[in-house]
């Protein structure tokens, strides 16, 4: 009994539905005389399952099975004995090229009063809900193959079973509304969810990249501005940057002509106008020394300076009279405008070129000092007079 009952429970897993949105399964009992102890033996098990188009009714008769035993030719015989005169019930295999439909109403042609179909040799135990329009008011249902070949060979041997077909439970889809509506809504919200992240995400960075990019022309704007304010000088013959022996153009490495206009940056270096502006609006710096001119000229970048202690540079105590301690350290480094990066680099002290050293009659003075001689460092001796230049004046 219990191993009929777990293929029971099989048969309903394995079950397929039809167009129906509900089905009903039926309980069937049998009972025989058992030929080798004369007792009456029954049966029964929610093993059946009503047809779609049968009505949700009981029938009860003897069990007749046709010859043959598929039930599909217009000429089965149904032979119902004398004992087993009144209502019977048709016991049916399926297959043979027929339909639910004819086998169930040629078998209602015979007399049955209701019509039991078990399944094809190989299912086991599993049932469908058949499709049989056009039989009226007959009650049909099917029984897995195991049960119904269990029945057929009762029969077959002249036992004679009595069938009872009671209705069973209500099952409903396998997906109930309830569930196809709550899969829905979950679905949308899901779905309506990571799309409102998605435009909230895309939303943000879209206003992110405009604030830098307005930034970028801000601060691209006020250094335009800053460095229209830079001085400049045109050349004229007989200048001496237009010897033969001066200075080229660090950018472009193009000697400098009569007419040429140039740019002086805060530093005292010059270069052509046209090759220092792209150049500023590029690196901020100064290309020889790399001195930051749009922060000299107050334009600062919109970036925090780091809290990293800058490595400071020796001070130097005795200095000749014209040359200041901000002389000393004009050899600084800062970042590139391009890259909006306000870090401004600072040479180690370790880096720093040795300034020329020289003790007075090669003595050293009795406080134990030693003083120091700082030649001052003119990159381009053009803009600087000769009375201020030391070694030109001996010249």
């Amino acid at each position: 009994m219990g191993s009929r009952r777990a293929q029971w429970l099989l048969a309903l897993a394995l079950l397929h539905v039809s167009r129906a949105s509900f089905f009903f399964t039926a309980y069937v009992s049998i009972s025989f005389l058992d030929p080798e102890s004369n007792e009456t033996l029954s049966r029964r098990e929610e093993s059946g399952l009503y047809g779609q188009d049968s009505p949700r009714a009981p029938v009860s008769g003897w069990v007749v099975s046709p010859e043959p035993l598929h039930g599909c030719d217009p000429d089965s015989r149904y032979d119902v004995p004398d004992s087993q005169s009144g209502r019977w019930v048709a016991l049916v295999q399926r297959g043979h090229g027929c339909t639910f439909t004819e086998k169930i109403n040629i078998a209602v042609s015979r007399g049955a009063a209701g019509v039991v179909i078990f399944n094809e040799p190989g299912t086991f135990n599993q049932v469908i809900q058949m499709s049989h329009p056009g039989t009226g008011d007959t009650v049909a249902i099917m029984i897995g193959n195991l049960k119904g070949m269990e029945i057929y060979e009762l029969v077959r041997s002249g036992i004679q079973v009595t069938m009872r077909i009671e209705v069973g439970k209500q099952h409903g889809p396998w997906m109930s509304h309830y569930s196809v509506f709550f899969v829905s809504v979950s679905f949308f919200v899901v779905t309506a969810a990571t799309v409102g992240y998605f435009i909230f995400y895309s939303a943000r960075r879209l206003s992110a990249v405009r604030a830098v990019s307005r930034k970028q022309k801000q601060l691209k704007a006020e250094a335009k501005k800053a460095i229209g304010q830079l001085q400049v000088r045109t050349l004229k013959q007989g200048d001496k940057e237009t010897g033969p022996d001066a200075d080229s153009c660090a950018v472009c490495i193009d000697a400098y002509k009569p007419g040429d206009v140039l740019s002086i940056l805060t530093c005292n270096h010059f270069f052509h106008k046209t090759c220092i502006e792209p150049w500023l609006l590029e690196h901020r710096t100064c290309p020889m020394c790399k001195c930051d001119i749009l922060k000299a000229l107050g334009v600062e970048p919109d970036v925090e300076e780091p809290s990293d202690p800058v490595p400071s540079t020796p001070a130097f105590r005795n200095f000749p009279s014209g040359v200041t301690e901000d002389d000393a350290h004009s050899e600084t480094a800062s970042s590139g405008y391009a890259s909006v990066q306000g870090n401004e680099e600072r040479m180690p002290a370790e880096e720093i070129p040795p300034f020329e050293t020289e003790c007075l009659n090669g003595e050293t003075p009795e406080d134990g000092t030693m003083r120091v001689e700082v030649q001052p460092h003119y990159d381009n001796l053009g803009f600087e007079d000769e009375s201020s230049n030391p070694r030109a004046a001996k010249s």
